[in-house]
């Protein structure tokens, strides 16, 4: 999703799918409860333990949703890119703090929504409730497909179904611009492991690599692979 930058907060937030139901004034409202905010890369929206008072909107930039477990390893739970909501969950659920992390891999700008204004608002104009009910669900159809992924596919298969989604505008390019232990994370392996799938597709000539740029030769195979079930 494409969402341009440098707009009013009222502006900004009429082009958001997420309020497309709402009518001037429930925009007026909403505007009046948010902000937009602007983060360098490499820096912390929220860490976890931090009180969950407010929500967002990406407009643009890239943000890593991370835990550390007690032993400081760090576990990726999401990737978010301009026009995704998040950090949503524990404001509406009542609980008091975010459970994990939100680290900005490229410079991103922000729309901040305070979390109990935003909820007399939902009392006041119920589809906005609506709104982010469509949001929650279309994330747990997500979730639902990575559970699946996990269970039933290998990581070439998973691999393979993450180049043609990223591809997708560019059939025969993928631009990887992720570190390989992020991509790992999200595919629900480890480096060397995706390191041998990058390369067992290289070798049957399914792709070429260079540098963070992956050719993709053979779009069919890719897409026979990524349907595949393991055994």
């Amino acid at each position: 999703m494409t969402i341009l930058t440098g707009l009013s907060v009222r502006d900004t937030v009429t082009r958001l799918s997420h309020f497309r139901l709402l009518d001037t004034e429930q925009v007026e409202a909403l505007a009046s409860i948010a902000s937009i905010r602007h983060f360098q890369a490499g820096e912390l929206i929220f860490a976890q333990g931090d009180a969950a008072s407010v929500f967002y909107v990406l407009l643009s930039g890239k943000i890593q949703i991370y835990k550390l477990s007690r032993e400081g390893k760090e576990m990726i739970l999401h990737l978010f890119e301009a026009g995704d909501l998040f950090a949503e969950i524990p404001v509406f659920s009542g609980h008091p703090h975010y459970p994990a992390n939100s680290l900005c891999l490229e410079n991103s700008e922000v729309l901040v929504i305070q979390g109990a204004e935003f909820r007399d608002l939902v009392q006041r104009y119920p589809s906005l409730a609506l709104n982010m009910l469509s949001v929650m669900a279309q994330k747990l159809h997500h979730f639902n497909g990575i559970i699946e992924d996990l269970s039933l596919r290998t990581v070439d298969s998973r691999l393979a179904k993450y180049l043609l989604a990223v591809s997708e505008n560019s059939p025969h390019k993928a631009v990887i611009v992720i570190h390989k232990k992020t991509l790992a994370a999200i595919l629900g392996t480890i480096p060397e492991t995706l390191s041998r799938a990058f390369k067992k597709l290289s070798d049957a000539g399914h792709i070429t690599v260079e540098g963070n740029h992956i050719h993709v030769l053979d779009r069919g195979a890719l897409t026979d692979l990524a349907g595949a079930e393991q055994a």
